[in-house]
């Protein structure tokens, strides 16, 4: 079986209606437009996804060496006083394909995917794509720290219910009061910034900045509602977390997708949604070979997990992550 090459084609990368009718794509984009649609940050509007030409930007990088990687970047963005050196010390973590073989020989998912009625080309290039989508933000990314406004009503709201102040410098407890007049005090000054910020945000009209007042005030940093990257301090998301938007991207692409018995197969062909989501899990190493074995068709108990998981985390907030190669809704401008 051999999969069809998606051709190399150098675009505006950011431009989001690139390689809209690329067929080798088709499946990309329908996931993407759930899961990848780009935050204008501050409006929060949302606009059409950049993610397909980005990850066929990524999979074209990925056969080449630095060399002609950090060619291709001064030609498309026309860089020359970036030397090699300095763009090699940049971040860059390559789109892997190692378990392609892996996918390719499994004769009962590929046999699944014909029951699917699926493209086998297009089908791979959307499991490399919804994988190097979720490492992105899922392996050593940097964290996000609260904006100022946020800080500011936790800080806020726990004044409200705390009987204690302690101040520390570095590990050492340096002053502490549980005085209600002292406690009362830092409320009443928090109150007074409280107040000016609502007054001027609410009753500036329709149209005109309230950056200008709030800089007269000094409440330059409550501008802005943004979280704010912390690149120093980097952090992944737990396998199970992986798992997780994995199955949730796989289960709205086989949402309306009913798979059919295969005549011509004579062994027993699963057809089930999750045995079928199991087995990419395992594809792409995110489990062991349990989600792949046989055994689970008679007990269903892949089904079960996977709903499970799914149902666990429906009414959870996702971890606050960052994504550096994929500009989407996980994405936060402010540094």
């Amino acid at each position: 079986m051999v999969i069809e090459e998606l051709e190399d084609r150098e675009f505006y990368l950011y431009a989001p209606t690139a390689l809209r009718n690329e067929p080798l794509l088709e499946y990309v984009w329908e996931v993407a437009l759930e899961f990848a649609k780009i935050v204008a940050p501050l409006e929060h509007e949302m606009f059409e996804t950049s993610a397909p030409t980005i990850f066929a930007n990524r999979y074209a990088e990925s056969k080449l060496t630095d060399k002609e990687r950090y060619l291709r970047f001064i030609k498309n963005y026309k860089c020359d006083n970036i030397t090699f050196e300095e763009y090699s010390k940049w971040r860059y973590r390559k789109l892997d394909t190692r378990f392609k073989e892996r996918f390719l020989s499994n004769e009962k998912l590929q046999n699944t995917i014909k029951a699917f009625d699926l493209d086998v080309s297009k089908f791979w290039y959307l499991l490399l794509f919804v994988y190097d989508y979720i490492e992105d933000f899922a392996t050593d990314a940097p964290t996000l720290k609260k904006s100022t406004l946020e800080e500011f009503n936790c800080l806020y709201k726990m004044l409200n219910e705390t009987s204690v102040i302690t101040f520390t410098k570095g590990n050492r407890k340096c002053y502490e009061t549980n005085r209600k007049d002292i406690i009362g005090l830092v409320k009443t000054a928090l109150d007074y910034f409280a107040k000016n910020y609502n007054d001027i945000y609410n009753n500036i009209p329709e149209g005109e900045c309230t950056i200008e007042p709030l800089k007269k005030l000094g409440l330059d940093d409550f501008i802005d509602p943004t979280p704010i990257i912390d690149r120093k301090k980097r952090q992944g998301l737990s396998t199970t977390h992986k798992k997780w938007y994995f199955t949730k991207m796989f289960d709205f692409f086989l949402k309306n997708r009913k798979a059919k018995p295969l005549p011509h197969v004579k062994e027993k062909v699963s057809t089930d949604k999750y045995m079928f989501i199991s087995r990419l899990i395992y594809t792409v190493g995110y489990h062991g070979k349990a989600y792949n074995i046989d055994k689970n068709l008679k007990t269903n108990n892949n089904n079960r997990m996977l709903s499970n998981l799914l149902h666990k985390y429906a009414k959870k907030e996702f971890p606050l992550v960052v994504q550096q190669d994929y500009w989407t809704r996980h994405i936060i401008l402010k540094e």
